[in-house]
């Protein structure tokens, strides 16, 4: 989300060029890497994965253009030169270390063989390499009590590394690192195929990930458990659901635009879209290397799986036609539900913390929705925006207010610590009922509820009715005493709000957009509403404005509000 910044020749790999602040070469364990000055080390870090490398290694092997490989080869050996190992900003996380091993991997194996004139350079980049693995193994990311996409990073750079290397151990190494990568796929994937991270963000990365380790093996003659593979395939058919018919997954807890390989359509957004328009969740290629993959079922969206030597300029599977039929799907250990019924579709989202209740990538949308019509986000996420460089903005897109929710009091659902060593720590007090799906004539149900203000001695439940032209939600506040509420509603800005019309204990407005929609609100109590500008993210970095309805009342419990939200085709 930082457009196209001019670097230089070769860069400064230590900067952040947002910012204009770097770090030190000093030895890593020195180093302050969040130090809520404004800069964000994600920045020297993204740009030192380096994985513009097999872009470059890529661009060479369809053109044969000598400057593309010119230029990786130079990237390469400086920035070798200005991180020696352990010293500066880019050894301070292993796997950061661990990615950018498989960045060189992949342009070693583009670029290979040597030449006579390379082969100084290729000696240089595998003792860099086996720098690279003697790190990861040394500074591995390993918790008995929590892993995630870190551990699962480090683990796959090891295996990709222990597959280039040759030597003493490699082998043992390769059978070690696939065996650890199997076992992490039953720890950190639902049987539904949810990432336990509670983000949609990470679900690629982590998918991205194991299908990674997966080709690895595959090249070595590994073959995986059977549940392994089980496990990878419902992490695409887990995608599948929750996009659209562009493949979009909608913003669902963080997203930091993390890859392993950047996708097919990434470069065609960078090429194509102005920054703040991006979507780093548009991921119809990925998916469609998922179903050449292991569904045998080449899309009409496969370039990415064109580089493995699989995958056809096909029509559309039967099985991503079939998502789009009306329908109600319920993903029960992920805690998130869609309801498809004409060109409607609404996701409900019930999902517990991630990480087993640590929740370092969930934001409090407990019984949030997200609603597209004719593939357009009508009610919408507000995305991520940044971590580390503003810490008032991180806790700002992660909170309550930030999404289609009911606030009861002000309370956030789960607290969020308001130290800034705190960033990636959530509370857990918002645990969620299964999520509810049914269908009877012709109208689809779903119904959840959490206890994230059992302390006031509230809990809240939220019913979805997709009929027709329109969704009604019913939210039901159980408990008793006074007490305020606000309603939340994003629209991201293709949508424009025409003036609202407040009769006591209703309101409604229009809204206008790629088609005409009404949304009412009516409850037991006097009602009052808001409309206000505020940014919505799609790409980490980059902000756009969008539009927040909201709609506020006080009295005694139990009270129910009702929102109805109609559209023409």
């Amino acid at each position: 989300g930082y457009g196209t910044p001019t670097l230089g020749f070769p860069p400064r790999w230590n900067l952040d060029f947002v910012s204009g602040m770097d770090w030190p070469l000093v030895p890593a364990e020195k180093i302050s890497i969040v130090r809520h000055d404004g800069s964000d080390v994600k920045v020297p870090w993204e740009l030192s994965r380096l994985q513009h490398l097999p872009i470059l290694g890529r661009a060479h092997l369809l053109t044969g253009h000598e400057p593309y490989r010119a230029a990786a080869i130079d990237l390469v050996a400086d920035w070798i030169e200005q991180n020696p190992v352990g010293m500066g900003v880019n050894w301070t996380g292993p796997m950061e270390a661990a990615l950018r091993a498989m960045s060189i991997c992949f342009l070693v194996n583009l670029l290979g063989p040597a030449r006579v004139n390379e082969k100084d350079w290729f000696r240089k980049v595998e003792a860099s390499l086996r720098e690279h693995l003697l790190y990861v193994e040394s500074h591995i990311e390993f918790s008995h009590l929590y892993r995630g996409n870190h551990y699962l990073a480090n683990i796959v750079g090891l295996l990709c590394l222990s597959v280039f290397l040759e030597g003493p151990g490699m082998d043992a190494r390769r059978a070690a690192y696939a065996r650890k990568i199997q076992h992490e796929m039953l720890l950190q994937v639902y049987e539904d195929g949810g990432n336990y991270e509670a983000s949609t963000g990470y679900q690629v990365l982590v998918a991205q990930l194991f299908t990674s380790a997966f080709l690895l093996m595959r090249s070595e003659g590994i073959s995986p458990d059977p549940s392994f593979l089980g496990r990878l395939r419902a992490m695409y058919r887990w995608m599948a659901t929750l996009a659209d018919s562009d493949g979009r997954l909608p913003q669902v807890g963080d997203c930091d635009d993390g890859r392993v390989e950047l996708l097919f359509d990434d470069l065609d957004q960078m090429d194509r879209v102005p920054v703040k328009q991006r979507n780093s969740l548009k991921i119809a290629s990925f998916l469609g290397l998922g179903m050449a993959l292991l569904e045998n079922s080449p899309s009409a969206h496969s370039e990415d799986a064109l580089w493995y030597g699989i995958g056809a300029k096909q029509p559309a599977s039967e099985g991503s036609a079939s998502l789009r039929s009306s329908s109600v799907k319920v993903l029960p250990q992920s805690g998130v539900a869609v309801a498809r019924k004409d060109n409607a579709e609404v996701l409900f989202f019930a999902l517990p913390n991630g990480i087993g209740g640590k929740g370092s990538h969930t934001h409090n949308d407990k019984l949030s929705i997200v609603l597209r019509i004719a593939a357009a986000e009508l009610l919408c996420d507000s995305g991520t925006c940044c971590y580390t460089r503003n810490a008032e903005a991180r806790n700002r897109f992660r909170g309550t207010a930030a999404h289609n929710v009911l606030m009861v009091d002000g309370r956030e659902q789960n607290t969020v610590p308001t130290q800034r060593n705190a960033l990636f720590c959530l509370g857990q007090e918002a645990e969620v009922t299964p999520i509810e799906g049914s269908e009877h004539e012709g109208t689809l149900m779903l119904r959840s509820a959490h206890f994230g203000y059992r302390n006031i001695g509230i809990t809240h439940w939220r019913s979805l009715r997709l009929c027709g032209q329109g969704l009604s939600i019913d939210d039901r506040l159980e408990g008793t005493g006074r007490h305020s509420f606000q309603h939340f509603l994003h629209l991201p800005p293709v949508w424009k709000i025409q003036p609202l019309r407040n009769c006591g204990t209703e309101i409604s407005f229009q809204v206008s957009g790629p088609c005409p929609v009404s949304i009412s609100m009516r409850g037991p109590v006097q009602l009052t509403a808001s409309l206000e500008e505020l940014p919505l993210s799609t790409c980490y970095g980059a902000t756009f404005p969008g539009t927040r309805i909201s709609v506020a009342g006080d009295g005694p419990l139990p009270l129910s509000l009702h929102t109805l939200v109609r559209w023409e085709s």
